[in-house]
């Protein structure tokens, strides 16, 4: 399934498959909406899977929001399809509670 991210009122939702060819269309995506003092929620309850290099790239995405101090909230830690990738490339971390 291809990738499709949608938004609504600062919830940015990913649907389909994230993997290492478009994880870094989804890094692109989000910059653009990157401004402090936004929050910006990632929803992946929708991800039917991923893989390693795509975990990564969240968590780099992470990490520039922290530096920048941007409030980047990446809620999807009740999808079974995508945390056992999650936890095996050690970026479970950036996940944070699926309610906001």
């Amino acid at each position: 399934m291809a990738l499709q991210i949608s938004e609504c009122r600062g919830v940015f939702s990913v649907h389909g498959s994230l993997h290492s060819g478009n994880a870094a269309i989804l890094r692109q995506h989000l910059s653009a909406y990157f401004v402090p003092q936004k929050p910006i929620i990632l929803n992946l309850g929708r991800v039917k899977s991923i893989d390693r290099q795509a975990s990564l790239v969240l968590s780099q995405l992470h990490a520039f929001a922290l530096r920048k101090n941007i409030l980047l909230s990446i809620i999807g830690k009740e999808n079974q399809e995508i945390l056992p990738v999650m936890q095996a490339s050690k970026t479970s971390y950036i996940l944070s509670n699926d309610h906001f």
